[in-house]
């Protein structure tokens, strides 16, 4: 009975280390397609339409570099779409202008809108510089 102790502490001791090191991990998202919609904060976006198993990768002007605005996701329905990507600057943006993205793939059929605030995260409660949104709707 001594001898069978250590061994099963020793058997949940690794079992716990590899819960903490992430071997429970989130599912790969791979869509079968992907839908880049263009947004801007001038012009009202058109509802999209996509598949189950897709994506809908969201482009956003600027913030200019050095201006301290960032993009923040104000609204998506979660149960409709997952963000793949945290909203990032896009290097190397088409005419040299400062461009930010993120991805979304369809969870279910369902509609979410995606709606994008510009502001300065330093400021307590910071308004929005502009704004942006798209209706997504996920189909079957």
């Amino acid at each position: 009975m001594r001898t069978i102790l250590p061994l099963l502490a020793r058997a949940a001791a690794i079992g716990i280390l590899a819960l903490a090191a992430g071997c429970d991990s989130a599912p790969v998202r791979q869509p079968k397609q992907t839908l880049t919609v263009e947004l801007s904060p001038d012009h009202a976006t058109a509802p999209v339409e996509i598949g189950l198993v897709s994506a809908v990768r969201v482009a956003l002007p600027g913030p200019e570099p050095g201006s301290g605005l960032i993009w923040e996701i104000a609204s998506n329905n979660t149960a409709v779409l997952e963000q793949l990507t945290p909203l990032a600057a896009v290097p190397g943006a088409a005419g040299g202008k400062a461009t930010t993205a993120s991805s979304f793939y369809s969870l279910k059929p369902g509609r979410s809108v995606l709606r994008f605030f510009l502001v300065r995260p330093s400021e307590a409660e910071a308004i929005p510089v502009a704004k942006c949104e798209v209706t997504v709707r996920v189909v079957e």
